[in-house]
């Protein structure tokens, strides 16, 4: 009754937000899409979920296929890259670096996870953080970096993985506390703690500050845990992704504020090799990337 299309077309529509965008991934009319949820939500009696919400809202029946969709298709990934190995080039490691520190606190449970279906594909990650590790990746040194700027477009592949917001977080009797969204003239003068990236590649300069007047001072510090400590106390602000932010925010050390009114959204990518893009390994490791961060 509930094929795997039905999954593949359930799990594109909760990451894509709309009718359209899912049409457009699955190489579908959107009259053919429509025709096909229909055809589910008839069979399965149930709807799956609102219609004209952006994005798009699931039923709690919505939520439960999805769920399913969510557990079914890694697996199938999984297992039609285990068949298609035999045609490839054996692959014994992945040489990874991230671009991103706060991605730590989601990448090595996908690694734990991509070695219990992979045991013998090791995935070398002693380079670990580098705020510029594309030019090792187009010199071979490299077979992956998380990264979420673009560079080299024509050299290399660039898969996405999701978007997250960027987030200012402040103590809770900070003053920008009882804003509803901050702007880059809130920032003049204050302390931003950040890890030890270039203010020119870190986003809330790049993307946010970018040419507004700052005169206020810039703190670095290697470890996740000592930003969160050293905002808490009231010794400056901070610009970090929303995953790391809402546990330490749920137990009311910190309050997080959007940045602009409407918030800083920022891709995360996976990139690779052109040549590689459809190597199954590369793509099983992509979708746990993916499923983890759900």
């Amino acid at each position: 009754m509930i094929d795997i299309k039905h999954l593949k077309t359930i799990a594109t529509l909760k990451e894509t937000g709309s009718l359209v965008n899912t049409a457009r991934e699955l190489f579908l009319t959107q009259s053919a899409l429509s025709h096909q949820i229909k055809d589910l939500e008839n069979k399965l009696d149930c709807q799956l979920f609102e219609r004209k919400t952006h994005p798009v809202r699931f039923t709690p029946q919505g939520m439960l296929l999805l769920e399913l969709a969510y557990d079914i298709l890694p697996k199938v990934e999984a297992t039609k890259c285990r068949l298609k190995e035999s045609l490839n080039q054996p692959i014994s490691q992945l040489r990874l670096s991230v671009e991103c520190h706060a991605c730590f606190h989601w990448l090595l449970p996908t690694i734990k996870e991509f070695n219990n279906f992979w045991p013998d594909i090791k995935i070398d990650y002693e380079r670990g953080f580098s705020y510029d590790a594309i030019p090792d990746l187009l010199n071979d040194e490299l077979d992956l970096v998380l990264t979420s700027d673009i560079r080299e477009p024509d050299k290399l592949e660039y898969a996405h993985l999701f978007d997250f917001k960027l987030k200012l977080i402040v103590s809770p009797d900070h003053e920008l506390a009882k804003k509803a969204y901050v702007t880059a003239l809130d920032l003049k003068d204050e302390t931003i703690i950040s890890y030890p990236i270039p203010k020119e590649r870190q986003d809330i300069f790049k993307h946010f500050i970018q040419n507004a007047r700052y005169d206020g001072n810039l703190k670095t510090v290697d470890q996740g845990l000592l930003i969160f400590q050293l905002v808490s106390a009231g010794m400056g602000v901070a610009a970090l992704p929303d995953w790391l932010v809402t546990p330490y925010e749920s137990q009311g050390l910190i309050k997080s504020i959007p940045l602009g009114a409407l918030g800083l959204n920022r891709p995360m990518y996976l990139a690779m090799k052109k040549n590689m893009k459809d190597n199954p390994v590369y793509r099983h490791f992509l979708n746990t990337c993916k499923q983890n961060r759900r």
